[in-house]
Formats: C-alpha cells, sequence, structure tokens
C-alpha cells in the first residue's frame, strides 16, 4: 500500500494494463467523489480494498471487458454503459478496515472462495494529466466456472472481451 497521490482533480492515480494492449500501460484516476460516497454511507471496506487490492493489483488483471449490458446515464450522456470497462483478476487477499473514520488502517484478510475482483473504470476523454479513465467502482463478484478470473456470466454482463486468458 501506498500514501494518495493527488494530481489535479484526482484523488489519486493507479497504472493499469492498456484496453488496447495488455503489455502496455495507461493511468486511471479515482475522483475524490467517488471516495466520499463510501465516507458518506460509512463502507470503510472498500477503501481498505482500494488501498490493498486496487492500487497496484489492477496491473495484474487477467481480463479486461468492455460495455456494460445494461442501461447507465451518467452526465446526461445516455450511452455511458458503452464507456464502461470491467478489469477482472483473483487477487489473493482482501482487505477490510479496522478502527474507526478517523483512526482506521486496511487489514489483510483471506479472499472470498470462488470471487474475483472487478474494477469498473469509465473512460474519459484526453486531458491534461494523461489519465485515460476514472475508477468508478470495485467489488467482489462470483466466478465465472468456465473462465477462471472472470466474472461469472460475463457474456450477459459485457458487450465484450478486449483481451484476457482465452476460452
Amino acid at each position: 500500500m501506498r500514501d494518495i497521490e493527488r494530481i489535479g482533480s484526482y484523488q489519486d492515480i493507479v497504472e493499469a494494463p492498456s484496453p488496447e494492449n495488455r503489455a502496455l500501460s495507461v493511468r486511471l484516476g479515482i475522483r475524490p467523489e467517488t471516495f466520499q460516497q463510501y465516507h458518506k454511507r460509512g463502507l470503510w471496506t472498500p477503501i481498505a480494498q482500494f488501498y490493498g487490492i486496487v492500487q497496484h493489483g489492477i496491473a495484474q488483471a487477467q481480463h479486461l471487458f468492455r460495455g456494460l449490458k445494461r442501461p447507465l446515464m451518467l452526465s446526461g450522456d445516455m450511452n455511458a454503459d458503452k464507456t464502461v470497462l470491467a478489469y477482472t483478476w483473483r487477487p489473493l487477499d482482501d482487505y477490510e478496515w479496522a478502527g474507526d473514520q478517523f483512526d482506521g488502517w486496511p487489514v489483510r484478510k483471506t479472499p472470498p472462495l470462488n470471487e474475483v475482483f472487478v474494477v469498473l473504470v469509465r473512460e474519459e476523454e484526453p486531458n491534461e494529466h494523461s489519465v485515460f479513465g476514472s475508477i468508478e467502482h470495485w467489488n467482489w463478484v462470483r466466478e465465472d466456472p468456465e473462465l477462471p478470473d472472470a466474472p461469472v456470466d460475463w457474456r450477459q454482463r459485457y458487450d465484450g472481451k478486449r483481451w484476457g486468458v482465452s476460452l
């Protein structure tokens, strides 16, 4: 885990495999509003998971899917579902928050059995910080029985697979 690296309007920046070529990397940002949503609801474990899993683990993603197969409107964009990317993999650890909001810390724990971690990213227009997309949400999802490191029913969840382990 590392300290937050604030850049411009982003609370933190992480490196992730490029949607175009898994061997290359892109910069993803997370906006303060995303953390604030969890904070307002008193959901500390997702914040611990960001520090413990997302910050470095997204570089280990085994699959990348594009497009949600459900409507999503964002900032007036009726087709926001088409620009969502889903990075998926099976991390070796999970994290939860210990302590309170003012004096707390991420604690390593055993990950859930038969589940994979999914990070949803919304692509953004090119900007002065060279950030390719914004991290919007992350959580554990049941693993597909036929495609390791992929969410169950991935064909029904996403428009298509960009890269990853073949079937």
